[in-house]
């Protein structure tokens, strides 16, 4: 019998196949770190120089233009005082709104002789808002030909027009006073408490050694005090009234300082 040779390829070694391509074919090692360590070095040198820029001409935005600068305020809260008083005297005028202290500014407003307190609001890009609480005037203070108002805290104030059916305290020592300046808070409440008693008296005096007084019907003064226990020494005075007018009595004075020790001359 004939033998013909095979038609298919002989197979390979596996092992002699690797060892050939390797020969063939050497591997390629591609690393990206010298690439990494350039942007790293001179990438970050870059970036850095782009934010100190970029830093730059945000303060210049910040403190160089007018876009942040108070030129006005927003006031609320405010009756008596004029906003613009408060404003001009706030000393926010021209400062930038980074370079404000709220509470400052506050203390600031807040001596003002008509406000009791203020309440600073800012926000950007300029923007600020005043509340403020004004002094309430209860009584009218006359030293001479000049009218101050009082609160209740005994506080004088700049009168600013008429206070209608406001009690009138006559100063009879006339010692100076002015805006800012205190009077013993319980005279105040004390002639308060005496015109809700007695709502015909629309003026008494005052006196630092006999307190507060009025004149009688009759004409003559009743001394009251430094304005403690006005309910009490109204009720005693209305009693040595009776007394007085059934013995047709023609008194100096009625005396009412102290309580415990009433009399009249």
């Amino acid at each position: 019998m004939r033998i013909m040779p095979s038609k298919r390829r002989p197979r390979r070694s596996r092992s002699r196949l690797g060892r050939d391509y390797e020969v063939a074919a050497p591997k390629i090692n591609l690393s990206l770190r010298p690439v990494v360590g350039f942007w790293q070095d001179q990438g970050g040198k870059a970036l850095g120089g782009l934010l100190l820029l970029a830093l730059g001409w945000l303060t210049y935005q910040f403190f160089a233009t007018e876009a942040f600068y108070v030129y006005e305020a927003r006031v609320v809260g405010n009756q008596l005082v004029p906003a613009e008083e408060i404003y001009q005297n706030s000393g926010l005028e021209g400062m930038s709104i980074f370079w404000i202290n709220p509470a400052r500014v506050e203390v600031t407003i807040a001596s003002l002789p008509n406000i009791k307190e203020a309440r600073v609001h800012c926000g950007l890009p300029n923007r600020v808002t005043i509340e403020v609480v004004e002094r309430q005037p209860q009584v009218i203070w006359q030293q001479g030909e000049n009218r101050y108002w009082i609160d209740e805290e005994g506080t004088v104030l700049p009168a600013r027009g008429e206070l209608a059916e406001a009690t009138v305290i006559v100063d009879l020592d006339e010692r100076p006073v002015q805006p800012g300046d205190r009077v013993d808070p319980q005279v105040i409440a004390g002639v308060q408490k005496l015109r809700s008693l007695l709502p015909e008296l629309t003026a008494v005096q005052y006196a630092s050694n006999t307190g507060i007084s009025f004149q009688s019907e009759q004409g003559w003064p009743i001394y009251l005090g430094q304005g403690e226990d006005i309910e009490q020494k109204v009720a005693i005075m209305k009693a040595l009234l009776q007394e007085i007018a059934a013995k047709g009595i023609q008194p100096q004075f009625v005396d009412l300082r102290f309580k415990e020790s009433p009399y009249y001359k």
